[in-house]
């Protein structure tokens, strides 16, 4: 057998710091430029997403979407001002996974889908739309407290999933125009 001689952590370390200063450079040679960096005009992506306005909710589900892109897009507070205005449709579907003989349903699923646009204030023009989609299981127990607390939190974590993934694609909206 043959005995490879251990590379000493400190050339290891120099050789991975030269390919990650070769890496980089290519990535700015390419066109990348970080999601939430400041452009070249002054701007930033974080500053435009807090002027989104997102109108108040009807129903509660829709409150936990807009609070998790409230809390997310505008961390200090309330928008800046009324730049752009977030409109979005939520649809919602409770299916059954698992199904015992005795016809329990031991698994169910939450499946929520979300239509929005981003919408110019003072035009009304549309700037941006999109689909967001999230499906999530929970499993069912005797205790009928338990289940509704288990839908209750699936629930909660689909809308902070959907509004997350909205952020994200106005983010990205955002830098790219």
């Amino acid at each position: 057998m043959l005995l490879q001689p251990e590379v000493p952590s400190v050339l290891r370390r120099a050789v991975f710091a030269a390919i990650t200063v070769v890496g980089l450079s290519l990535l700015t040679g390419c066109g990348f430029k970080p999601l939430y960096g400041v452009t070249e005009d002054g701007g930033s992506v974080s500053a435009e997403l807090a002027y989104v306005t997102i109108p108040e909710p009807r129903d509660r589900l829709s409150q936990l979407i807009r609070n998790n892109l409230l809390s997310n897009m505008s961390p200090a507070g309330g928008p800046l001002g009324d730049r752009y205005r977030l409109e979005y449709e939520i649809k919602t579907d409770t299916n059954d996974l698992v199904v015992e003989r005795d016809t329990d349903v031991s698994r169910r699923q939450f499946r929520m889908s979300v239509r929005y646009r981003l919408v110019d204030s003072k035009s009304n023009k549309e700037l941006h739309h999109g689909r967001t989609f999230s499906h999530l299981a929970y499993d069912r127990v005797e205790s009928e407290f338990s289940n509704v607390q288990a839908e209750t939190e699936v629930r909660e974590r689909a809308a902070q999933q959907v509004a997350e993934d909205i952020k994200t694609r106005l983010a990205a909206y955002f830098s790219s125009s």
